[in-house]
């Protein structure tokens, strides 16, 4: 706990500091409280106290009562914040950034001139290792404020910099230290290109492509971006490719039994249309590996489009959520059409509760009769209503009655006679208000 003393007796002490010393008994902690207190000359009173006891701990409650509403208190905080705004204290200075910064947005008062106070010391010559500390900070806003300051520094040492940046976690740091470097560094960014093609932002890796793809080993680049994690990125060096008289074609078949680029060759190979591969690529949508059989589909689509269909209600039963839902999203992309008792036909048999809620999805596409029906067989179906939350349905006749009047088509007769037949099913007294919207308007209509 940290007390203040003064042991100065000399006759040159000035009479306020005699004052304040033998009235100071609180330890930093209490007056950091007493910051805070409901009562203006207390919080005035510890707001000038902190100043003299030099611990840094008070800097974010002066931050706070530097935007108080009594222009006394402000002034006080702001005399205290200026003793502790020293080098030794830049570490918790720069913890502090979001905190200085948001007081441009705090119109008691004009802090721009406290802000430029820090930002003179921030950006001194001595203080450039504390600027490339916070590059690495845990918080990405102070992460991004210290990189802000360190490009507006007259002193950073740009490579320095760019090799601390690109190491950062936070891919805003490493995207706005590219676009930076681009534009005001070329030629020290040409060292650091290779190494960004690694970087697991696409945007990086892509324009690090693109300038590399100029380059003399421009060959050998393109060949290994073929395998690349992004679809953007694989793109380029396929256009590369196929420019430059490259078979990406054969590139891609020589890699289908490397397990980290047999995804991407899976995706190539339905990209670039290659017919003669189809029966290969249909083994892999039997592949032990969800996120092959997800591929594999996707190249189906594109080189089989005749069969879209039965590669698709197959992907709706998949024991894999991620190609049950790329499924749900492609029928509805490719505009397949599934009527409702196609969707519950799924539902009954398949036996997983991902199935049953792409199915709910895509029943947000059916003619609103149709979901009506969909939705009344919920409530008869025993596999639909032990696979599906009580909740969910709650939410569903919400969406079909916010819905309803969207559009004025009327029920076919075929829809009728369903509709009749479930109604006789249904125990109509037994759900709530949105149950009733649906039941009142069926009824109404039928």
């Amino acid at each position: 706990m940290k007390k203040l003393v003064f042991r100065d007796n000399s006759s040159n002490l000035r009479m306020e500091t005699e004052r304040v010393a033998t009235e100071w008994v609180a330890t930093v902690e209490e007056l950091i409280q007493l910051s805070n207190h409901r009562d203006g000359y207390k919080r005035e009173n510890a707001a000038a106290k902190l100043g003299y006891l030099g611990d840094p701990i008070a800097i974010p409650s002066l931050l706070l009562r530097v935007n108080d509403w009594v222009p006394q208190i402000r002034a006080a905080a702001i005399k205290s914040l200026k003793k502790l705004i020293i080098t030794e204290h830049l570490d918790s200075i720069i913890q502090c950034l979001p905190h200085i910064y948001h007081l441009r947005e705090c119109h008691r008062a004009d802090h721009e001139h406290l802000i430029q106070h820090i930002e003179v010391l921030l950006l001194a010559e001595s203080n450039e290792s504390y600027l490339l500390d916070g590059l690495h900070n845990a918080n990405s806003d102070i992460a991004r404020l210290c990189l802000q300051l360190a490009i507006r520094s007259q002193f950073i040492d740009v490579p320095n910099l760019l090799s601390v940046a690109f190491l950062s976690k936070d891919v805003l740091v490493r995207m706005n230290t590219f676009r930076w470097a681009k534009k005001m560094y070329p030629d020290e960014l040409e060292r650091y290109y290779s190494s960004l093609l690694k970087d697991a932002f696409m945007p990086i890796r892509k324009e690090s492509l693109r300038y590399l793809l100029c380059a003399d080993d421009a060959d050998t680049v393109a060949k290994n971006a073929l395998f690349d994690h992004h679809t953007s990125v694989r793109e380029l060096a396929i256009k590369y490719c196929l420019e430059n008289g490259e078979d990406a074609v054969s590139l891609y078949r020589n890699n289908f039994t490397t397990s980290v680029k047999t995804k991407a060759a899976i995706w190539g190979l339905g990209y670039l249309n290659s017919h003669d591969d189809l029966e290969k690529i249909k083994s892999f949508y039997n592949s032990v590996t969800p996120s092959l059989r997800k591929q594999a589909l996707n190249s189906l689509l594109r080189l089989d489009p005749q069969n879209s269909e039965i590669y698709l209600l197959k992907g709706l039963k998949d024991p894999a959520p991620s190609v049950c839902k790329n499924s749900a999203k492609l029928i509805v992309k490719v505009k397949v059409h599934v009527g409702v008792n196609e969707l519950i036909r799924i539902i009954d048999e398949s036996a997983y509760p991902h199935t049953a809620l792409s199915c709910v999805a895509i029943s947000h596409h059916l003619n609103k009769w149709d979901r009506a029906v969909f939705l009344l067989s919920w409530t008869v179906n025993k596999k639909m209503s032990s696979m599906l939350k009580e909740a969910q349905f709650e939410a569903e006749l919400g969406i079909w009655n916010s819905d309803y009047n969207r559009s004025f088509i009327q029920p076919t007769q075929a829809q009728i006679a369903t509709l009749k037949a479930l109604m006789a099913s249904v125990g109509i007294e037994q759900k709530s208000k949105q149950w009733k919207g649906l039941i009142s308007t069926i009824t109404s209509t039928i």
